[in-house]
């Protein structure tokens, strides 16, 4: 029975540490006292931007090289105003401008073409 109730309060403990960088992440300046919580949010945001840039790049249709260069600088290009603009975290704090810009690339990547090459392929079949 106290297992029971651990695993509860760890799951409710989760679910409001959750929210709690929900809001931050949408508050511009906010304090970023832990950087890796602050990377967690560019990873998931590139993330959910790469499966929008997919979805849209399916539908107008854009192909080929073009769409992978649009967009890898696009994804890069938001992180970073994200991080130092939105967010004003010094880029150097979190490890420079290639830090900022890996963090989750690789993932994202994988996100944008699946659904890229998912939506083209099944609104444009013939």
């Amino acid at each position: 029975m106290s297992s029971k109730k651990s695993s509860q309060l760890q799951a409710n403990s989760e679910t409001v540490h959750w929210k709690k960088t929900l809001a931050k992440a949408l508050v511009s300046g906010s304090e970023w006292p832990d950087k890796d919580e602050l990377l967690d949010v560019l990873y998931w945001g590139r993330q959910l931007l790469a499966l929008m840039i997919g979805i849209f790049w399916g539908f107008i249709p854009l192909h080929g090289f073009l769409a992978i260069v649009l967009y890898i600088a696009i994804s890069t290009a938001v992180g970073q105003l994200y991080a130092t603009n939105f967010q004003k975290v010094d880029e150097d704090s979190l490890g420079g401008f290639w830090e900022l810009a890996k963090e989750g690339f690789g993932s994202a990547f994988a996100t944008f073409m699946v659904s890229w090459i998912g939506v083209y392929s099944a609104s444009h079949f013939n």
